[in-house]
């Protein structure tokens, strides 16, 4: 896996992946790394996530939500990011420093 990759499910890994359902600000997060990821050509394929869950203990269904928006954004489907301030600059700046 890209260490670039990696970088991202860490900071997933930091959110509270014990709960079926991700607290809005979560999602925003998710959603906004997986834009982000896209944009400078870096695709995160779903077994990938879903390994990365399964290693850390993620919740099932955390899971397959994350799976499901990397998968939507990927295949350019429309996503509401809600919150799109929740995916800082500074997860940016960690992210393109990888690439």
């Amino acid at each position: 896996m890209p260490t670039v990759i990696a970088k991202a499910l860490d900071f997933i890994n930091a959110m509270d992946t014990t709960v079926a359902v991700p607290h809005s600000m979560d999602e925003s997060t998710a959603k906004g790394i997986f834009k982000y990821l896209k944009e400078i050509g870096v695709q995160v394929s779903a077994e990938d996530i879903t390994a990365r869950g399964t290693s850390e203990g993620w919740n099932p269904e955390f899971t397959k939500k994350v799976v499901g928006w990397a998968d939507k954004i990927a295949s350019d489907e429309r996503v509401v990011i809600k919150n799109p301030e929740y995916f800082s600059s500074y997860m940016q700046e960690q992210l393109s420093a990888l690439v």
